[in-house]
C-alpha cells in the first residue's frame, strides 16, 4: 500500500521534470521541429520564445490606408529567422514586396507571401539582415493595408532556430493604438558617405545609413514631419523627400533650387534657403506650387526655421543677422536679431514655443526669446563646430561637425557633447514631432 501511494508521486515528479526539460530545450531552440500554435487570446500572446503584442491599428483619413502594428520579442538565444504578419483579406500596401524595412534592430528583407511556401499563409514577411534579434531583443513591425476591417482575425508567426510559434489575433482586441518610436535624424557629410542617419531619442539603435543618399550629393539641412523626411542636396540643387521609414526616396522632390542649405516644414508648406541666390523658397507639402524667391534675404541665406507665426533665417554674407517675416512672406525684417560683437558663424536654426536657437560654428549654441530679446550667444558651450540644431519639448540637439550629436536640457543644463558619438561629419539634424 505504501508503494502504491509513493509510485504515482514519483511518476508525477518525473513527468514534471521531463516537461520542464522539454520546455527548456524548446525555449532554447534545440528541439528539432518544435512549434506552437495558439488561438486568439487577447492583445498579447507568449510562448517559450516569442511574445507577440498587438499594438492596434491606425487609419489615415487622407488615404484610407491602415497601419497595423505588432511588437515582437524574442526571449531565446537563437536568432530570429523571420517574422510574418498575416494580411489575409486585406490589400497589402507597405512595406513593398522585395523592399527593406528599417527597424530599431536594423534592416529586414521584405517579401509578400502567399498560401504556398513559408510561412504558408498570406503575409508580409520580415527577414532580419542583422544578427542581433535574440536574447529578449524586441522589434515593432508595421504593415500598411487597404480594404481594412477591424473585426478580422490575422495569423502571425515567428521562427528562431528550430522554434516556431504561431498565434491568431483579433485586430479589435488591442493593447492600445500604435505609437511610433520618436527618432532623431541627421545628414552625414564625410567624404564618401552622403547618408541620412537615424537613432532613437535615447541615442540607441544608431543606423548611420538609414537612407543612402549616394545618388544625390551633399545632403545639408533637413526637416521631418509626421509622414516624411526632407533634406537639401546642396550640390545637385534639389530638395529630397522620403517616407519616415526611409522608403520611397525621391531625390528630385523639388528641383531648381540654388545651392540649397537648410529646410523647414510646417503644416502647409516646405521652406528652404537658396544660398546661391540669397532667397528662401517655398512649396506645398506635395512639392507643387514652387516659389524659389518667396523671400529675398540680406545675403547668403543659411539656416531656416518656422513656427506658427513667423519664418526665420540666417543672413551670413557680410554682417551676420537673423531675419524674420510673417508666414505669408510679408513684413520682412532682415535685422530681427543683430549680433554684437560680429564674427559669429551662423548655420542652422530651430524654434520652439519660447525661444529661437542657432548653431554658431565657433563652438556655441545661441538662444534668444521669440521677440528677439535676451540674446545669449553662449547658451551652450563646448560644442565642436556645430552646424545643425533641433529642439523638442525636452531637449536641444545639435550636430557637432567633429563627429557627434550633442544634447542638453531646454535650460541648457546636462550638456552631453557625445550623446551619439562616432559619426561621419554630421551636418543637418531633425527630430520627430511630438
Amino acid at each position: 500500500m505504501k508503494h502504491t501511494r509513493i509510485l504515482p508521486a514519483m511518476l508525477r515528479s518525473a513527468m514534471q521534470t521531463g516537461l520542464f526539460l522539454i520546455a527548456l530545450i524548446a525555449g532554447l531552440g534545440f528541439m528539432p521541429g518544435w512549434q506552437s500554435t495558439s488561438a486568439a487570446q487577447g492583445c498579447q500572446q507568449a510562448g517559450a520564445c516569442f511574445v507577440f503584442e498587438s499594438q492596434g491599428y491606425r487609419t489615415d483619413p487622407s488615404t484610407g490606408q491602415t497601419t497595423i502594428a505588432f511588437r515582437v520579442t524574442n526571449k531565446c538565444r537563437s536568432l530570429v529567422s523571420y517574422v510574418a504578419i498575416g494580411t489575409g483579406g486585406f490589400t497589402r500596401v507597405a512595406p513593398a514586396d522585395r523592399s527593406s524595412f528599417n527597424g530599431d534592430l536594423g534592416l529586414y528583407d521584405v517579401s509578400w507571401t502567399g498560401r504556398g511556401g513559408t510561412p504558408g499563409f498570406e503575409s508580409v514577411k520580415f527577414t532580419p539582415t542583422a544578427k542581433n534579434f535574440a536574447n529578449s531583443a524586441a522589434e515593432v513591425f508595421n504593415v500598411v493595408v487597404s480594404n481594412f476591417s477591424p473585426g478580422t482575425m490575422v495569423t502571425v508567426r515567428a521562427k528562431a532556430g528550430n522554434a516556431q510559434e504561431t498565434y491568431n489575433f483579433m485586430l479589435n482586441q488591442t493593447c492600445g493604438l500604435p505609437t511610433s518610436t520618436r527618432r532623431i535624424y541627421w545628414t552625414n557629410l564625410a567624404l564618401g558617405t552622403n547618408t541620412i542617419g537615424r537613432a532613437n531619442l535615447n541615442g540607441q539603435n544608431v543606423n548611420l545609413s538609414f537612407i543612402d543618399n549616394g545618388r544625390s550629393s551633399a545632403p545639408f539641412g533637413m526637416a521631418v514631419d509626421g509622414r516624411y523626411i526632407y533634406w537639401a542636396n546642396n550640390q545637385s540643387h534639389n530638395i529630397s523627400r522620403a517616407d519616415v521609414n526611409g522608403q520611397n526616396v525621391n531625390d528630385s522632390f523639388i528641383t531648381g533650387a540654388s545651392y540649397p542649405e537648410w529646410v523647414a516644414v510646417d503644416s502647409r508648406y516646405i521652406y528652404w534657403t537658396n544660398a546661391g541666390t540669397s532667397t528662401i523658397g517655398r512649396a506645398d507639402l506635395d512639392g507643387q506650387n514652387v516659389i524659389q524667391n518667396f523671400i529675398n534675404t540680406a545675403g547668403g541665406a543659411f539656416g531656416v526655421a518656422v513656427d506658427g507665426s513667423h519664418i526665420y533665417w540666417a543672413n551670413v554674407t557680410g554682417r551676420e543677422t537673423i531675419g524674420r517675416a510673417d508666414l505669408d512672406g510679408q513684413n520682412v525684417n532682415q535685422d530681427f536679431i543683430v549680433f554684437t560683437p560680429e564674427g559669429l558663424g551662423l548655420y542652422g536654426l530651430a524654434v520652439d514655443s519660447n525661444y529661437l536657437y542657432w548653431a554658431d560654428i565657433n563652438n556655441h549654441i545661441g538662444r534668444a526669446e521669440l521677440d528677439g530679446q535676451n540674446v545669449n550667444l553662449a547658451f551652450i558651450s563646448g560644442c565642436q563646430q556645430p552646424r545643425g540644431v533641433a529642439v523638442d519639448r525636452s531637449h536641444v540637439y545639435w550636430a557637432n561637425d567633429g563627429n557627434s550629436i550633442g544634447q542638453a536640457d531646454l535650460d541648457g543644463q546636462n550638456v552631453n557633447q557625445q550623446f551619439i558619438p562616432n559619426l561621419p561629419s554630421p551636418y543637418g539634424i531633425a527630430v520627430d514631432p511630438e
